[in-house]
């Protein structure tokens, strides 16, 4: 079974940490404030460039409201499909909404729309 070295698994792992971070709009000294580390400690756990606490990576995925294994499932041992995590709390759900929103065109919108209504029964 092919797998990871442990520096591809810190860079993966921090690579998820950024991509769920930035789709939630926290900054990375917040989320460094709120773990308890500085901000260029932060950076270097992003960057996979120095091995994270267990217990830093828990208090993350707290933070984030987004399960611990998600952040491995970029892991070959794994196995996990590379799909970006959906939260299911309405108030994480809308401003995710709300931002993809803000980033679309009016093409891509109306395309939205009409996929929702579609599946919807158009109702």
């Amino acid at each position: 079974m092919a797998r990871f070295t442990a520096a591809e698994t810190d860079i993966a792992i921090g690579k998820r940490i950024q991509l769920r971070r930035k789709e939630l709009g926290i900054s990375a000294e917040v989320l460094a404030e709120k773990i308890g580390v500085s901000q260029q400690q932060f950076s270097r756990y992003e960057r996979g460039a120095t091995k994270m606490n267990v217990n830093h990576l828990v208090d993350i995925a707290i933070i984030l409201d987004t399960p611990i294994d998600w952040f491995f499932s970029d892991s070959k041992a794994l196995n996990l499909e590379d799909t970006l995590y959906v939260p299911i709390h309405n108030d994480a759900l809308r401003f995710r909404l709300d931002y993809h929103w803000q980033q679309m065109n009016n093409e891509q919108k109306r395309t939205l729309i009409n996929w929702l209504d579609a599946i919807s029964g158009g109702q």
